[in-house]
């Protein structure tokens, strides 16, 4: 399979390319988690919402991303990486049209139940497509460009909550979701199928164009047999997540989205930011959307400053600098709502508060875990097995997000914040303890190096 030759300029444009078109999944999942932050204000005014079923509109969109999340592995694995993708752009403008025009409470969950089940699709397999069409040298940053565009879809969510604000147009804010899902829908038709999924599938001639494509004038002879030779080409099902190399992996992922999700991001970010900004003591709604735009610059900022670190000093040193921040942030958050609401220096403690709380969450804890749960499965069950970390991570979501007002009547919001950070301190410990450095390596020898691991582990 040789003769085929590209221009090399073209290799990097199309590659780049790629990734940004399938980092609009990233940024739908961003905008479509944050923006209920702001309209929840005003949707509670117009239907009359009990606090209970307040948390019940938030939490929906979780509920069903535990469903998106296996579907969209076990379909990544079977009709490819690049259909899916397709897929949950029209399920994103379906659902957000539903919401848009919503005439009751109950077609409004059924819009979010739907773009739910996108969003658990998507949070599978845009890490996936960007990991399996990236070098290994730049791996990191490509996967963290998913993230800086979730947290640019958050941002402009909050944007677009704002701006919305003062007329209280919350289904504009719903209904202009569509737009970045015509551009993952459009883009994607155009952008190449992964040459891992293409090799697994037996389809080793495409595989080759793929890579070409990605490639260019780099010799990609090296990279074809190193990708082909750790492709199995029966492909993977459920059963074989039980196999003992696997499955201490498996317990990883799970492991580290359940515990590192009930440090309550969920709840700064996805949902509560405006209401624990009122908290605080900031009446105006406005006013506590407003900071929330400030809470979205910081997590773009930071997002933007992990991309070139995660390959430059690796996965590792950023988790664990980005859990002592959030510790500490959480600790603050606790000491400010022991004051009473409205106190001068304590509002804004609590916002500054949370302003760390973000800026370490997003050169941390959110990025490497998703780089690291697309890079350290095998590939005939990596759909598969990432889509169970991305289910415990949006089932931990859904617990934490029901949960959140019922806790702070329960054990007040400062009680709450201190539980969340020991979460903090308990993923640490369990990152610290038994997550090695991947920065560097290829996909394949990721997997080797585990599988010697294990081999050692159980002699």
């Amino acid at each position: 399979m040789t003769g085929d030759t590209i221009n090399r300029s073209d290799n990097k444009l199309l590659l780049y390319i790629s990734v940004a078109v399938a980092s609009f999944g990233g940024f739908l999942f961003g905008y479509d988690t944050a923006v209920i932050s702001g309209a929840i204000l005003y949707i509670k005014q117009q239907f009359s919402l009990s606090s209970g079923m307040e948390e019940v509109v938030i939490s929906s969109l979780f509920l069903s991303a535990m469903i998106g999340a296996p579907l969209g592995g076990t379909l990544a694995d079977r009709i490819g990486r690049k259909k899916v993708l397709i897929g949950t752009g029209i399920l994103f403008c379906t659902g957000s049209l539903i919401m848009a025009v919503s005439p009751s409470i109950h077609t409004l969950i059924l819009g979010r139940v739907i773009t739910g089940l996108s969003l658990g699709m998507v949070s599978v397999t845009s890490p996936i497509y960007i990991s399996e069409i990236s070098m290994a040298s730049v791996r990191g940053r490509m996967v963290t460009i998913n993230t800086l565009a979730i947290t640019l879809g958050t941002l402009t969510a909050y944007l677009i909550d704002y701006l919305f604000s003062f007329s209280k147009s919350w289904r504009m804010m719903f209904g202009l979701e569509i737009l970045p899902a015509l551009v993952l829908i459009l883009g994607m038709l155009w952008s190449v199928e992964t040459p891992r999924w293409l090799s697994g599938h037996s389809l080793k001639e495409k595989a080759w164009k793929a890579l070409l494509r990605l490639r260019g004038g780099v010799d990609i002879e090296q990279e074809f047999n190193s990708l082909s030779a750790g492709v199995d080409s029966r492909g993977g099902g459920w059963s074989d997540l039980l196999n003992p190399s696997v499955r201490p992996l498996i317990l990883l992922g799970i492991g580290l989205a359940f515990i590192r999700s009930l440090a309550g991001f969920s709840v700064v970010l996805y949902g509560y930011s405006p209401t624990i900004v009122e908290f605080a003591g900031f009446k105006s709604a406005s006013v506590a959307i407003l900071a929330t735009v400030g809470i979205g610059v910081v997590n773009t900022i930071m997002s933007a400053v992990a991309i070139p670190l995660i390959d430059r000093i690796g996965r590792r040193p950023l988790m664990i600098l980005g859990l002592c921040g959030i510790t500490v942030s959480l600790g603050l958050l606790g000491i400010a709502f022991l004051y009473p609401s409205g106190e001068g220096f304590v509002k804004w403690i609590a916002v500054g508060a949370l302003f760390l709380y973000i800026g370490c969450w997003s050169i941390g804890p959110r990025p490497v875990f998703w780089v690291l749960i697309a890079e350290i499965y095998p590939q005939r069950v990596r759909g598969k097995a990432m889509s169970l970390g991305s289910l415990t991570n949006w089932a931990t979501n859904f617990l934490v997000t029901l949960t959140f007002l019922t806790l702070t009547n329960l054990i007040g919001v400062s009680g709450t914040f201190w539980l969340y950070g020991v979460f903090a301190v308990l993923t640490m410990l369990l990152f610290y303890f038994l997550v090695p450095e991947t920065k560097g390596q290829e996909l394949e020898e990721i997997q080797d190096n585990w599988k010697q691991k294990h081999s050692a582990d159980t002699r």
